[in-house]
């Protein structure tokens, strides 16, 4: 693969994770006080763990709950959870394939 192809390949998945996680991270802080004003059970294991709520909401789990704000917090986490996730495994490849 080319230099320049790498370079732009780890700009554009750069850019992608740098702009999609702020917004996963705001969006998961907003769907946890709606879960946690609301008193909506959480799945085991996640009330208090980051990266296990992360995965939860980027699964789609809290569309069960039926709370409409939830829901709209809840699936703008996940999408953009799911967004970034690509942008930092472009970013790896891109690197690895750079030092290779």
């Amino acid at each position: 693969m080319s230099e320049a192809l790498l370079q732009a390949l780890l700009f554009t998945s750069l850019g992608v994770a740098g702009s999609a996680l702020p917004a996963h991270l705001g969006m998961r802080v907003l769907a946890h006080r709606q879960q946690l004003d609301r008193q909506l059970a959480f799945a085991p294991g996640t009330e208090e763990h980051f990266f296990a709520y992360s995965w939860w909401l980027m699964c789609f789990g809290h569309a069960r709950l039926g709370d409409p704000p939830l829901k709209q917090f809840g699936n703008i986490a996940a999408v953009m959870g799911w967004v970034s996730l690509l942008g930092i495994i472009g970013s790896t490849v891109a690197i690895a394939l750079r030092n290779f």
